[in-house]
């Protein structure tokens, strides 16, 4: 199923069979954000297949984890991949993609547990500054699957980390809660 956005159908993808099974008023860069767990299963197990997405006061999209699906297809060029991270802001936010300036595109690999089973999936990590000082991105997953976006994240320089609050990472929640290792840079301090 497709995650719609003002009612529009975009390229970002629920799986048929999850549901919301946890959903959090949280703060991220000072404003308060409402983060949705969607999965199959009812139990939350940390880093086990889900979907989080984190909206803004206003509604507005501004983070999407798929951890979900296989490493299976071809992984898109980097020019491909920069293009369909464009597309994907153009199509929930036009008005936000048309501040973004390219800067790179690294290839990295994201994971996650299925039945015990680390399961890894190889990406395009195409990342865009933005004239407001944030940083953004997609990653396009095999077969150009998006399988991240995140946007207005913004950059501790002087701990060399992230400064946004991380609510769509299971490891930094958990940190954040006193029931998990602080996580290294670049991550943001729990």
């Amino acid at each position: 199923m497709k995650l719609a956005i003002n009612g529009q159908p975009t390229g970002l993808t629920i799986p048929d069979d999850y549901v919301e099974v946890a959903h959090d008023r949280r703060i991220r860069n000072g404003e308060p954000v409402r983060v949705e767990r969607l999965q199959s299963q009812s139990k939350i197990t940390p880093e086990n297949e889900h979907l989080t997405l984190v909206w803004g006061s206003d509604e507005r999209l501004i983070s999407y984890n798929l951890s979900a699906g296989d490493a299976a297809g071809v992984l898109p060029s980097g020019t491909e991949a920069r293009r369909i991270a464009q597309n994907i802001f153009a199509q929930i936010d036009p008005e936000y993609e048309l501040g973004l300036d390219f800067m790179r595109v690294d290839r990295q690999v994201r994971s996650y547990r299925k039945n015990n089973q680390t399961i890894q999936i190889p990406i395009q990590w195409v990342k865009f500054g933005h004239r407001n000082g944030t940083y953004n991105w997609v990653s396009v997953g095999p077969d150009g699957r998006i399988i991240e976006l995140e946007r207005e994240s913004e950059w501790d320089y002087l701990g060399g980390r992230r400064a946004t609050e991380m609510w769509n990472y299971d490891d930094w929640v958990l940190a954040r809660e006193g029931q998990g290792p602080q996580l290294a840079a670049p991550n943001a301090l729990a």
